[in-house]
């Protein structure tokens, strides 16, 4: 396994524990549900809307205020949504309220992935492609057998949300573990954590078979989906495991305590913890936002800038993507927040590649990333097969990473393998992919 040492977080004041950040004047809420898609608002200008109360599928408003208007608003990955902009104004619902704990298991798995569905909950897996969960959750429960797969460290070695989140909430979690385990009615459970977990008596809540996978802290990329499967299928003993696959269902940390708070709480997503770090902030930690807050906002209960930052960077140097503003609004998917002064940013301009080999070198699978791009984008003719092997990809940004050129290797295969990867398959073309493999080892995918 490649390690990737050079990635460290910024060391400074750290807030002792997870604290709640005080209530934004104003919250820009968005209205896309990240599937492309924007919800239909079903509120007016001006109207008074509660703590929590719907303002479209999936969305509810963060804080009790008047709704000022409607805004076009750049988003933390970059898209132009529409928002709701609310002022804060009125009585609380839920924050600073007690509320009992409702017993999840007098749900059937149809009335837990209802309630999921109206609540909006989000699985933030795949960092960089958050999906809502409910729609996962109903594609899994169609399969015949299903694992349920939980990453309790993080997948970019510049984050640490998941990995404080699972140290401060392990009880919340092993029950938002339980949750979802009878969502899909999984035969067993799959942890990825780190070498030094051990398993307490709080983990014997969970009643299905559990298997570890322990990794070393610097580890990278072996947090992704495809590679825990490669993991779990070389290592695990029993037949129940060694089946796992893509298509079971994989969650982080945050999704699964997302996932606890809204079914025992009855709550719908309002608000969102988040790692805040960087040299131009005096205080760093795990803090708890309300959905909408823009950047700005969140930088002040920091301590404020004691530089000017040059980058934003949301969600991991490694896959993460970088913010245009402060201005921008704290969505659901956002998992963290860097701040970088000039000298902590590095160019983004792109220049022609300078053939280092970089990008072969970090590849965990040993791609030649460089000479794929340069036949995918137009360059000389290339063998299919040699093409095809970019199926291989796991996607894990490391070429990105080291590219001194800056050229988007990783978007660019991605691409590729989005577009004609079902033609080719369609046109009889090999694929190298994880779905030949586990065909060669008598896996049936669909189980």
């Amino acid at each position: 396994m490649r390690k990737y040492p050079e990635i460290h977080t910024v060391k400074k004041e750290v807030y002792k524990k997870i604290v709640n950040a005080f209530v934004p004047p104003k919250v820009y809420v968005s209205l896309e549900q990240n599937n492309g898609e924007e919800a239909e608002c079903i509120v007016e200008k001006g109207a008074s809307v509660k703590e929590g109360e719907k303002l479209a599928d999936g969305v509810f408003s963060p804080i009790p205020g008047t709704v000022e208007d409607f805004e076009l608003k750049v988003m933390p990955n970059g898209n132009v949504n529409k928002t709701v902009r609310i002022a804060l104004k009125g009585q609380f619902s839920y924050l600073g309220k007690k509320i009992n704990e409702v017993d999840y298991t007098a749900f059937s798995s149809d009335s837990l992935i209802r309630h999921i569905e109206e609540y909006g909950v989000l699985n933030t897996f795949v960092t960089d492609r958050p999906v809502l969960l409910a729609p996962q959750l109903k594609e899994v429960l169609s399969h015949k057998k299903r694992l349920l797969v939980v990453r309790l460290v993080d997948d970019d070695p510049s984050r640490l949300l998941d990995a404080v989140l699972f140290s401060v909430y392990r009880k919340e979690i092993i029950r938002g573990i339980n949750i979802a385990v009878r969502a899909i009615d999984a035969e067993g459970v799959i942890l990825v954590c780190d070498e030094k977990f051990e398993r307490t008596e709080d983990f014997n809540e969970i009643k299905v078979p559990v298997f570890e996978v322990k990794l070393q802290p610097k580890d990278f990329p072996a947090a992704l989906a495809e590679l825990v499967c490669q993991n779990v299928r070389k290592n695990a003993k029993d037949s129940l495991f060694k089946k796992v696959s893509k298509y079971d269902l994989f969650m982080d940390s945050s999704s699964v305590l997302e996932l606890y708070r809204s079914v025992s709480f009855d709550m719908p997503v309002i608000d969102r913890y988040v790692l805040v770090d960087g040299d131009c902030i005096p205080s760093t930690g795990v803090l708890k936002f309300a959905i909408g807050t823009p950047f700005e906002t969140i930088a002040e209960h920091c301590g404020g800038f004691v530089k000017q930052p040059a980058s934003i960077i949301v969600n991991g140097m490694v896959t993460g993507f970088s913010a245009g503003s402060l201005n921008v609004p704290l969505t659901k998917y956002v998992k963290s927040i860097r701040f970088n002064s000039a000298v902590k940013t590095v160019s983004q301009t792109q220049i022609q590649c300078i053939r280092c080999g970089n990008c072969r070198r970090v590849c965990p699978v040993s791609l030649s990333p460089d000479i794929i791009v340069h036949h995918l984008i137009g360059g000389a003719a290339c063998p299919a097969d040699y093409i095809a092997s970019s199926d291989f990809c796991v996607e894990c940004g490391l070429c990105n990473s080291v590219c001194p050129s800056r050229i988007p290797l990783l978007q660019t295969i991605r691409e590729y393998k989005s577009k004609f990867s079902a033609k080719n398959k369609a046109a009889g073309i090999k694929h190298f992919s994880s779905e030949k493999t586990l065909e060669e080892e008598g896996i049936d995918e669909k189980r």
